[in-house]
């Protein structure tokens, strides 16, 4: 449980660049409240809270959770309260959950969190989900059981649409696993229809030395005999702007000849972090012989 606390928490404290230009010296000066909120198509709400921590300090973990948050949702006509709940399906397996809103395309969502004497409000809204056409496993050359998982989207003319890719292992992943680079928008793709692959994602929360396979030359591939369910979103754009300047503040991290990278937040209020609402369609990749 330990490894999976601090490496989630190295990556929270990253977001303390939101809406400022990143700067090593300054990650996890401010003790501020880091928010991981999505609603998708046919699910209920589920929230992180959490504050930031330095990475120069040891995690306790009694300070870094927030279980004593008012967190709500609305979808414009009924307002909920989460409850916290366990989920080991999460990034952090401890989160609000919602029960009686189900996520549905095309409404707007609507989240307030009450925590710490501060009060921090976002909007979302699911976008109408677009199907990939097809999936599939090719090898990776010079690699013949070693691969990457492919897509080929036909892209909605002028809707300017925004997407994210996530994909797992069965009985391997805990949950699905977005690699960098997995977030696009349809700006040089509008009603395009292409080919694209993406490698395995790691999982941050997860200790490497218990995981299935040690190998080094397996990492950021897809094995031949893995069973791969992809998860492919439609995301609103202010949502896509945080996931890539995240990963770019990700990349440049401790890269002395980097530019500073502004982490775009959805969040008001001088919380960190995201609300997101996801158009989700599912496919699965079966074992290639």
């Amino acid at each position: 449980m330990k490894k999976i606390i601090v490496s989630f928490i190295a990556f929270i404290a990253l977001l303390t660049g939101c809406e400022e230009d990143i700067n090593l010296s300054i990650i996890g000066g401010d003790r501020k409240i880091v928010i991981e909120g999505s609603i998708e198509n046919g699910e209920v709400a589920t929230v992180i809270v959490t504050r930031n921590s330095p990475l120069s300090q040891t995690v306790d973990f009694s300070k870094i959770l927030v279980t004593d948050a008012q967190v709500f949702v609305s979808d414009g006509t009924v307002t909920e309260q989460l409850i916290f709940a366990v989920d080991s399906t999460a990034s952090i397996p401890f989160i609000y959950e919602g029960n009686s809103i189900i996520g549905m395309p095309g409404k707007t969502y609507y989240l307030t969190v009450i925590a710490d004497g501060q009060t921090f409000t976002a909007t979302t809204t699911i976008p109408a989900p677009v199907a990939l056409d097809s999936v599939w496993w090719i090898p990776q050359p010079p690699e013949d059981s070693l691969g990457f998982a492919w897509g080929h989207l036909s892209e909605p003319v002028g809707v300017g649409n925004a997407y994210r890719w996530l994909a797992k292992r069965a009985t391997k992943d805990r949950r699905y696993i977005a690699p960098f680079g997995a977030t696009f928008d349809d700006k040089y793709i509008d009603g395009k229809s292409f080919d694209f692959a993406y490698n395995r994602g790691d999982d941050p929360t997860v200790d490497p030395n218990i995981t299935d396979s040690i190998s080094k030359n397996e990492e950021g591939y897809f094995k031949n005999t893995d069973t791969i369910y992809v998860k492919f979103t439609t995301i609103d754009h202010n949502s896509a702007k945080f996931y890539t300047t995240f990963e770019s503040a990700l990349q440049s991290n401790g890269n002395p000849f980097a530019s500073p990278v502004t982490v775009l937040s959805n969040i008001k209020g001088g919380a960190l972090g995201v609300w997101a609402g996801f158009g989700v369609t599912y496919d699965t990749i079966m074992p290639t012989p």
